[in-house]
């Protein structure tokens, strides 16, 4: 396995096919699959990922021979740096790659003098709450916010001291 960022347009396109794999997979168990799909576009489309890595957000494919297993997104903020995204296809989960993403990131942190990761995770989301708890995350708060059309993230906010 290896990480490497994504760069161009055939990268962003390759991960966004996988994105809509993925979401739907991961998150149909506490979302309505209208706010999946809402969340698809607005948050994991090609358009809104080339918007994000214009406003300094970094996307990382984990791959195994051409083939993505998982992606990752960050955005340094402040101190600190926000995993806004990671996401591993069902069929590859439990091989050890949130660890050697973690582990990636963690290297991130200490070449631009972050000392934090911090992300929010759906509180329903019982599964990667426990996997981030497990890897040391503590929650931070709780917060909620409208992400439109009717639809909250209601969510832990969990941090990670590098």
């Amino acid at each position: 396995m290896e990480i490497r960022e994504v760069f161009g347009e055939a990268d962003v396109c390759r991960m966004t096919k996988v994105a809509e794999v993925v979401w739907r997979e991961a998150n149909t168990a506490f979302c309505t699959p209208e706010q999946v799909e809402y969340m698809i576009e607005m948050f994991q489309s090609y358009e809104a990922v080339s918007g994000q890595l214009v406003h300094g957000y970094r996307y990382f494919l984990v791959e195994e021979a051409g083939e993505i297993l998982a992606y990752f997104g960050v955005q340094p903020q402040g101190e600190r740096l926000f995993l806004s995204k990671f996401y591993i296809l069902k069929e590859h989960r439990g091989k050890g790659i949130f660890s050697l993403g973690l582990e990636y990131m963690c290297d991130l942190c200490r070449e631009l003098q972050l000392d934090t990761i911090y992300l929010t995770v759906n509180r329903r989301n019982f599964h990667a709450c426990e996997v981030y708890l497990h890897k040391g995350f503590r929650i931070a708060e709780e917060a909620v916010a409208d992400i439109g059309c009717g639809f909250v993230m209601d969510d832990y906010i969990m941090e990670y001291d590098v």
